[in-house]
């Protein structure tokens, strides 16, 4: 296994080569200036959406949202500090929300209650939820388009033999050749369990225990999943919790009711039948406790996500403490080719979310419809390790060597809140929703937080910093001119949005605001004199949604006394 490190200090969006003159001069001033477009105060790349203003999650329930194609819907689900769970369904095309539908409150208020999302067989939605541990049931609710059915429990004492733990968490997958739903959750034996259902969600029965260990600590092994929708649920897993024992990251798979390791070796012959149930060690092991990166120890790991795409190539999302360190988290990505798992180190991922919980962090999440695009929450710049720590931001990385390098662009910068728990839907490629949760988080029991978002669109296979280039290079045309004086900037925005145009001098410094408000689509011109500005090369900088561009502009002695005209388009 090859573990190389990704850091590259000055990679990023405005890489490339300069030209000497007044061309340097220009690129310079156009680096500060992007910087500090996107540390201003709290930066968003895009226009944010949010879905609800009291909402968190864990990371063990999935799906958390889903992307409905066929009626263009984006479904999230979400617990709140009520003790209560939320689902809410966005209309992709009105960009608004059609319903949020409030789930009776249970019994305690924890981010582990949070519901799993699917889409049936028969379109349905299916929401499922429990409480984090201390109960023994499942609770769900089917939307049929119109409306939520009244809820549902299964209660998990009545499987085969009773139960000997509780229930955490809701996976929720549908595969259509078996035409079957199954939901996984941690629960009998402390260990990974389903239930299964053959009628769209209507009603479950007990399906089996998918590994087990002789562990006795808290439980046994921490699981995430994907499923393709078809034929087959990867997953990948821990041995227990990284604070009770050190921890390896695994890797296995699930199809026609059987288990194999990431190449193919069967490790259990049967899911259902609960006599043979394979440990950790029947599958893959992607990454190893006391892994050595860049001379330091990583260990103690912990998964944040798994993707598995059409070419058969699969990532992981990870994380590790560095040299046992409960304050040092470092973030890693790896990818299976087919034959062999291959792990990069991405950067810090900062302390815990509280001191309670040691191995809380930020996490990330990969694009299901784009190998080459993830996204993490980090305190850091991930392409800097040696970057001040701030709020946890989101960070979008891009990659064009199947993973060994990774280019970095922040999607919040400069922000008030934190920024947690990035989940990216599966869509279509070049579509792509980002969702996270912001505010302020003291514990998973205690936060005040919003389930925030983006919907992009963005062209496959192009790094995300060049995309943004060729976006701004044609999104807005902006020129001056100046004569006796008097200097008139004409710019263009594609849509009516948020508008700020500023005259800089050659140093960088602000000197003057020509436009800030919300302007009509369309080119519009503003006039200005040149006031008691000394006469001299200035800059003058074009921000709205998506555009940041600047130009040069001479500005000569104003010979009138006369005040300069603006035509502007005020909204």
């Amino acid at each position: 296994m090859q573990v190389k490190s990704s850091i590259k200090k000055g990679r990023g969006k405005m890489s490339g080569s300069f030209r000497y003159g007044v061309g340097t001069v220009l690129t310079v001033v156009l680096i500060a200036f992007t910087a500090r477009s996107q540390t201003g105060a709290n930066y968003v790349d895009g226009n944010l959406i949010t879905f609800t203003n009291n909402g968190a999650w864990c990371w063990f329930q999935d799906e958390r949202a889903v992307v409905d194609t066929v009626k263009h819907k984006l479904v999230v689900g979400s617990t709140n500090s009520n003790a209560g769970v939320d689902v809410v369904i966005y209309d992709i095309n009105s960009k608004k929300i059609d319903g949020k539908k409030a789930f009776n409150r249970l019994e305690y208020l924890d981010d582990h209650n949070a519901p799993g999302l699917c889409i049936a067989g028969n379109g349905n939605y299916v929401a499922m939820w429990c409480h984090h541990y201390d109960k023994y049931n499942t609770h769900y609710s089917i939307f049929n388009g119109s409306q939520w059915s009244a809820e549902k429990t299964y209660d998990w004492n009545k499987i085969p033999g009773g139960t000997d733990y509780t229930i955490a968490y809701s996976n929720v997958y549908y595969l259509s050749d078996e035409k079957r739903m199954f939901d996984f959750a941690r629960a009998n034996s402390r260990a990974p369990n389903f239930l299964y259902s053959d009628d769209n969600g209507n009603t479950w029965q007990f399906g089996g225990q998918l590994t087990t260990n002789s562990s006795n600590t808290y439980n046994k092994g921490y699981y995430k999943y994907w499923g393709n929708g078809k034929d087959r649920i990867d997953m990948v897993f821990t041995e227990e919790h990284p604070r009770d024992q050190t921890t390896s990251i695994y890797h296995g798979y699930i199809t026609g009711g059987k288990t194999y390791s990431s190449d193919g070796k069967v490790a259990d012959a049967d899911i259902y039948e609960r006599q043979q149930i394979p440990t950790f060690d029947d599958f893959t092991k992607v990454f190893a406790h006391n892994t050595k990166v860049n001379g330091v120890s990583m260990g103690r790991c912990w998964q944040s996500d798994l993707m598995r795409y059409n070419d058969g190539t699969i990532g992981i999302l990870f994380k590790a403490r560095a040299d046992n360190s409960e304050t040092d988290h470092r973030n890693f990505y790896a990818r299976y080719d087919g034959t062999e798992w291959k792990s990069t180190y991405i950067g810090k991922a900062g302390g815990p979310m509280y001191a309670a919980e040691q191995d809380y962090t930020g996490l990330g999440a990969l694009s299901p419809d784009d190998q080459n695009r993830i996204y993490i929450s980090s305190p850091y710049n991930p392409g800097d390790d040696a970057s001040t720590p701030k709020k946890r931001e989101i960070w979008r990385g891009s990659t064009a060597d199947h993973g060994a390098t990774w280019e970095w662009e922040p999607v919040t910068a400069n922000s008030s809140q934190d920024n947690f728990r990035p989940v990216v839907p599966q869509w279509k490629p070049g579509k792509e929703a980002v969702l996270w949760f912001r505010g302020t988080y003291t514990t998973a029991q205690n936060f005040s937080t919003n389930i925030v978002g983006l919907i992009n669109e963005y062209t496959v296979g192009t790094s995300e910093h060049a995309q943004r280039n060729n976006r701004l290079a044609s999104a807005a045309a902006l020129s001056s001119e100046t004569r006796f004086g008097v200097t008139s900037v004409q710019y263009t925005v594609p849509q009516t949005s948020a508008v700020s145009l500023q005259l800089f001098s050659a140093a960088g410094k602000p000197v003057k605001t020509l436009v800030h408000g919300k302007i009509a689509a369309g080119t519009h011109r503003v006039c200005f004199s040149s006031g008691n500005l000394p006469a001299g090369v200035y800059f003058c900088r074009l921000t709205a949604p998506g555009i940041s561009q600047v130009i040069s502009v001479n500005i000569l002695i104003d010979l009138f006394s006369a005040s300069c005209i603006e035509s502007l388009n005020f909204v």
